[in-house]
């Protein structure tokens, strides 16, 4: 370019942004710009013709962001400014917050409970305004809060939790880019406050966000960098949360001997696990280890009598061990349930499961839910000579475009 513009290697440096040097290193290709955000500058200098990406490369852009920042975080490589952490926007209380107390923090942990009950039985959609609103008022509290003290140390790991309860319930509805802001300041905050079993368990959520996406190999860098923050939690149910988790996303890979062996950890991690847990982890007992049992050997790469036996085996279990208080997660595991059935020819005791699970969906406002019905759609599709299982496929493909 310079040999056709005259340019000085100044020159193209002021116009892209770029030192002198750093022209001279790329043209003699001693250098490569690899800066995303460089790049662009450079480009724009040059009036190079905008082109827009498109979704799987922004996607993944954001992704890979959103990765580096968390191994940062986690590994502690990265300096947190508390006084950049931003929370919802509300009008000012005509109380305003002079101190927090005991008594305060009892008060954000007791609702935050609440809303995470409601989030498990009806969906991040029934509970998502009330959670943005608790967490405006949380963080008024966590402006005035001395971290020293220990209300305030009480009140950061509170505001922590309630963040990651957000990011996970706007990832219930579809808003994936909120929820991983909020995932990600929920896993500086943890760190801040040097709370590992909820690092873990943030990533955990990071994980299986990018799991549902699709972007696979991500997911599992998630939850490998979650199971160095459970090991060093000492929580053995975090460190079964995060194996089990991981064995899911070496399935979707096709390493079954991985997931196999992830598995049998979590398995053993569990057994040895106290009942005495932390908030965001007490939800993950033996049915929800049972339903990822069940949902690891359903996405092994070589389907076999043994993975069916195992799959329905496991998520039989998980479903009767389910309370109506879970409801969301029983659509999940009636939808795998039905899907193991016909993909392994019955189809109709899948289309009888497969109809509990369509009921279920209905009821739960849950994005994630009516998406994960997508692989039972298909496999009853399958059996469109049959009139049943046609007729489960084509209500399924009505409730996901309605």
């Amino acid at each position: 370019m310079r040999s056709r513009t005259n340019l000085s290697q100044e020159a193209l440096g002021r116009l892209t942004g770029l030192s002198q040097s750093m022209v001279s290193q790329l043209e003699s290709k001693k250098r490569e710009l690899k800066d995303v955000v460089k790049l662009r500058r450079f480009l724009d200098g040059l009036a190079a013709p905008q082109v827009t990406a498109s979704r799987a490369q922004r996607e993944s852009v954001e992704s890979t962001k959103l990765l580096a920042h968390a191994a940062q975080v986690t590994m502690g490589a990265v300096e947190i400014d508390p006084r950049s952490w931003r929370g919802p926007s509300l009008p000012d209380s005509p109380l305003p917050v002079r101190r927090v107390t005991g008594t305060d923090v009892d008060h954000v942990e007791t609702v935050t409970k609440a809303l995470r009950a409601a989030d498990y039985q009806l969906g991040g959609g029934a509970c998502l305004d009330s959670i943005m609103a608790h967490l405006a008022y949380a963080h008024r509290l966590l402006r005035v809060a001395k971290p020293a003290n220990q209300a305030g140390l009480r009140l950061h790991r509170a505001v922590s939790d309630l963040h990651n309860l957000a990011g996970w319930a706007s990832f219930d509805v579809g808003h994936y880019k909120v929820a991983a802001e909020h995932l990600s300041l929920a896993l500086e905050q943890a760190q801040y406050i040097e709370e590992p079993s909820l690092v873990a368990n943030v990533l955990y959520r990071m994980g299986r966000l990018h799991l549902h996406r699709g972007h696979t190999v991500q997911s599992l860098r998630f939850l490998q960098l979650g199971q160095i923050a459970a090991q060093d939690s000492g929580c053995e149910r975090t460190v079964a949360l995060m194996c089990a988790n991981t064995a899911w996303a070496y399935a979707v890979l096709d390493d079954g001997k991985r997931a196999m062996d992830s598995l049998a950890r979590a398995h053993d991690a569990f057994a040895r696990a106290n009942s005495d847990t932390t908030p965001w982890v007490r939800f993950f007992h033996e049915a929800d280890l049972d339903a990822l049992s069940g949902v690891v050997n359903a996405a092994l790469p070589t389907p076999s009598p043994r993975a069916y036996t195992a799959t329905t085996e496991h998520l039989y279990r998980a479903v009767d061990a389910r309370s109506p208080a879970m409801g969301r997660s029983q659509a999940f595991e009636l939808t795998t349930l039905a899907t193991a059935h016909i993909v392994n020819g019955d189809p109709d005791q899948g289309v009888r499961i497969g109809r509990q699970a369509v009921d279920l969906a209905r009821q739960v406002r849950s994005v994630r839910v009516i998406d994960r019905l997508a692989p039972l759609q298909q496999a009853a599709q399958a059996y469109r000579t049959r009139g049943e299982t046609a007729d489960l496929a084509a209500e399924i493909a009505t409730l996901r475009t309605s």
